[in-house]
């Protein structure tokens, strides 16, 4: 039985638990939270039977196995190198940090205790994904030309105070949820992005474009709040040299693909059985499972593991440098106009 402590249990964060929960021979035995009230609550709601608000607490009780780390992303490295220090697996919400600094003391601290940790980027298990990756791989449709994602959200469920609208606390969009794109797309490509523009105006707004140096090939990250919810739309996918693949989701229940068959175009859809609801939480326990399977096998290779999540970083970093590089020759710009009126 794999004891498990969460820090951290916001709407998101129940919701990987109550994933969790469903996994045989784990247990979730406590939860800390900042407020006393919410998270005794939440701890009676989930059959959770220890509450706290002090994480630290948790990290060094040797009735603990794993612990998950489900809070704003600020708080990620602080937590992570203590939990690993006292000999705590690790699950961690995405992304694994907001600087390469704290990123690398994750790295480190994992390495020399020797414990296992994965980074929740549930993207790299999803099948339909896997196929596309088996697509690239094996050429059928010929090289790949250009990758994209495109997400049109809305802001509708995140209240003014939201700790996503500071960027000290989220790392802005690029950061926050970037780093989905940059991870999925440099596995499927086995290419590490490389940021050649960002527009847009954090954290609302970013616009990445990448490079992929080994396929010349580009990549196209758009995301937005700015819909009401009945407009929300996110869609991607990639275009080769014969055919394109593409899917609407961020995690799709279909993918499409075009391609020419003796001078027509030929189209067929893959898809998968589960719900969006239920797929999200599969996901997540296979994600968890890939933690479990290297716990007991040490040579066994996490998909989503720590150096990829850290690349995936990095990455966003340096598109959000570009972002912010941008925004000041505008603003220079716009100052420069009006000076001249």
């Amino acid at each position: 039985m794999m004891r498990v402590a969460a820090i951290g249990y916001g709407s998101f964060g129940a919701f990987v638990l109550s994933a969790i929960q469903e996994l045989p021979n784990v247990k979730i035995v406590a939860v800390a939270g900042r407020n006393a009230e919410r998270v005794k609550a939440f701890a009676e709601r989930m059959h959770i039977p220890q509450w706290t608000t002090d994480w630290q607490t948790l990290i060094s009780d040797p009735k603990v196995d794993i612990v998950c780390i489900l809070t704003p992303p600020h708080n990620h490295a602080e937590i992570a190198v203590a939990a690993a220090q006292n000999g705590k697996h690790l699950f961690i919400e995405k992304p694994l940090a907001l600087s390469l600094k704290e990123a690398d003391e994750i790295i480190a601290t994992v390495e020399r205790n020797g414990v296992c940790a994965i980074v929740n980027h549930i993207m790299r298990y999803h099948p339909l994904y896997e196929w596309l990756k088996e697509v690239v791989d094996t050429g059928r449709l010929g090289s790949v030309r250009k990758v994209w994602f495109v997400n049109f959200a809305s802001s509708e469920g995140l209240s003014p105070d939201h700790w996503f609208w500071d960027e000290r606390q989220s790392g802005g969009v690029l950061v926050e949820h970037g780093v989905h794109f940059y991870h999925l797309f440099a596995w499927l490509l086995d290419d590490l992005p490389e940021p050649v523009a960002t527009f847009g105006h954090e954290p609302f707004e970013a616009w990445s474009i990448v490079w992929f140096r080994e396929r010349d090939a580009f990549g196209e990250f758009y995301h937005c709040f700015d819909k009401p919810a009945a407009l929300e739309r996110n869609f991607g996918g990639i275009a080769f040299e014969s055919g394109y693949a593409t899917f609407e989701g961020w995690l799709p229940l279909s993918v499409r693909v075009e391609r020419i068959r003796s001078g027509t175009v030929v189209a067929e859809e893959h898809r998968v059985s589960h719900d969006k609801t239920n797929l999200y939480r599969w996901l997540i326990q296979r994600t968890f499972r890939d933690l479990l399977k290297a716990i007991r096998d040490p040579s066994h290779k996490i998909a989503s593991d720590l150096i990829s999540a850290r690349n995936a970083l990095a990455v966003a970093l340096k598109a959000k440098k570009l972002q912010q590089k941008h925004s000041r020759h505008k603003m220079e710009a716009i100052a420069a106009l009006a000076s001249r009126n």
